[in-house]
């Protein structure tokens, strides 16, 4: 019981460095396209004459990005994790009360449970506020594209 209870720790560890991984790429896009369409507002902002539509609808696409790259930072932020293990001087009570083997091994199995729901917790947590973030940089980018595209109606006859 106690081999399959580390295994399932480090495998939820092996998990939660897989998504913070996942969630700091996304950022670092998001983070780009954010400069780029930055740039870009300012470039149709100080055009003569000046876009301001164009100006406008980059920076709220922008700030939309930056606000879902805000968002996967923080759900790849350093959090309290519980591992597989513990240190040798948590066996020196056990020890010197005389518990018995299989005594101490039982609650080292309640450990490891409790550690097991608390990681599945955090990671849960951590996983909605990355797909919120994710949610929020399709909407900012949808809803830029469509508003675009409506634009570009009238100049395509539609």
């Amino acid at each position: 019981m106690l081999r399959q209870a580390e295994v399932h720790l480090n495998a939820q560890l092996t998990s939660a460095i897989a998504a913070d991984q996942r969630a700091y790429t996304f950022a670092g896009l998001s983070v780009a396209s954010v400069v780029l369409l930055l740039g870009g507002s300012y470039r149709a902002i100080s055009s003569d004459p000046p876009d301001l539509r164009v100006a406008a609808l980059a920076f709220l696409v922008g700030m939309g990005l930056f606000v879902a790259s805000w968002m996967a930072v923080l759900s790849a932020r350093s959090i309290g994790f519980d591992f597989a293990g513990s240190r040798p001087g948590v066996w020196v009570d056990d020890i010197v009360e005389g518990k018995g083997l299989a005594r101490s091994l039982a609650e080292q199995c309640e450990h490891y449970d409790s550690a097991i729901t608390s990681n599945r917790e955090r990671v849960e947590r951590n996983g909605r506020l990355f797909n919120q973030s994710v949610n929020v940089a399709l909407f900012a980018v949808g809803s830029g594209g469509l508003i675009f595209l409506w634009w570009l109606r009238a100049p395509l006859g539609l």
